[in-house]
């Protein structure tokens, strides 16, 4: 009879960073080349049981990395790969695996003839900090800053991780 992953085990392939530091979509390439691939008994065992169904058959999960552990929970920040759409995801759990809290926190997604594309500053108290860029493929410029938003995210001491929308979008330039 095989033996049941165990949390440690996958606590493994997450290496500990300390904040402040900024995630982008050029990020998972420095991930790509310092972390290995997560065996595929643990993404069946933990991540897609806190991740529901997969959209379709290419879904993939690459492990990024884990934020200092807390009383409570640890926070682990892995990138999903689906069709038209690039995370980063970070969950929290408690000391058996169990999920806590998990929220998208930067990437790329293309949704209603748009694409959005977010990055996540993580500062030194564990706030998150989202700017989202909205791109429209018919405009010449990359970015419209007037469909750009800012958000905020906190991780409580329970581990949930609460969304705040900022009153203004970013400023025209």
């Amino acid at each position: 009879m095989s033996k049941l992953p165990d949390i440690k085990e996958l606590l493994s392939f997450f290496p500990e960073v300390e904040p402040p530091f900024t995630l982008t979509e050029e990020s998972i390439q420095h991930f790509r080349q310092t972390n290995e691939d997560l065996p595929f008994d643990l993404v069946f065992h933990f991540i897609e049981n806190w991740e529901g169904p997969d959209e379709d058959e290419m879904t993939e999960y690459f492990p990024c990395l884990k934020l200092p552990k807390q009383e409570k929970y640890q926070c682990l920040i892995y990138y999903r790969t689906a069709l038209l759409k690039y995370e980063y995801i970070a969950a929290t759990i408690d000391t058996q695996g169990n999920l806590i809290s998990r929220k998208v926190i930067a990437g790329t997604n293309y949704k209603d003839g748009f694409i959005l594309r977010s990055a996540a500053r993580i500062d030194e108290d564990i706030i998150i900090h989202i700017v989202t860029g909205v791109m429209d493929p018919e405009m010449e410029t990359d970015i419209d800053p007037e469909k750009s938003q800012l958000m905020t995210m906190e991780i409580l001491p329970d581990g949930q991780i609460l969304g705040f929308k900022d009153e203004e979008t970013i400023p025209k330039q």
